[in-house]
């Protein structure tokens, strides 16, 4: 069956007004929650923002004193690597020439001795020669000045090489007969100290 509304119109109308007004009502109560909802979680966006903000100025402000202080260090850097440089400078092919006696004496065959030695440095013109060593010595026989040339020339004397005998002859010393000669070699990189290295501290 059909139902009768046995109401006036006007009620229904009222009731549809009401019905309107309490959707309209909730949807502005759902828009406000909506919006204090955005507005709280962008404002602890734009919190969080500052907060990052005023991290970063910090370490900002620490860097910047770090690097005044990293000037004066520069600066004292600079100052070191000039001193260094002198000290490289002033040791640029330093022989340690109490190596090379020690060696000599320790490799002199039995039957020859030195009676002079001269030793030079001079300014690298061939790669690899530091300067160069000149000797004058006696040996009983000649076959005594080859033992001396073959000695020099040895891989136990480090630092020189090339020895050559540039005269030789037969005198006599008393009432003995010997052989006096002169002999040169050529200094190596290998007779050069690490002085200078050890004179520079390490700067971390």
């Amino acid at each position: 069956m059909r139902p009768i509304n046995l109401l006036p119109p006007e009620v229904a109308q009222e009731k549809y007004r009401r019905r309107r007004l309490y959707v309209a009502l909730f949807g502005v109560f759902l828009y406000l929650v909506l919006l204090g909802f955005g507005v709280f979680y962008w404002n602890g966006k734009v919190a969080d923002a500052r907060a990052d903000r005023d991290v970063q100025l910090d370490v900002n402000r620490g860097l910047e004193r770090e690097l005044v202080t990293l000037t004066d260090a520069g600066d004292l850097q600079e100052r070191f690597d000039a001193k260094a440089d002198l000290v490289r400078i002033a040791l640029a092919n330093d022989v340690d020439w109490g190596i090379i006696l020690n060696d000599l004496a320790r490799l002199l065959p039995p039957r020859t001795w030195v009676e002079t030695f001269t030793g030079t440095v001079v300014a690298e013109t061939t790669p690899g020669v530091v300067g160069q060593v000149a000797f004058s010595g006696v040996g009983l026989d000649f076959p005594d000045v080859s033992a001396w040339l073959r000695s020099l020339d040895s891989e136990q004397f480090v630092g020189i090489t090339g020895t050559w005998v540039n005269t030789a002859s037969e005198s006599v010393i008393g009432e003995d007969e010997v052989v006096t000669f002169s002999s040169t070699a050529v200094l190596t990189e290998a007779a050069v100290t690490e002085r200078a290295d050890r004179l520079i501290p390490e700067v971390p």
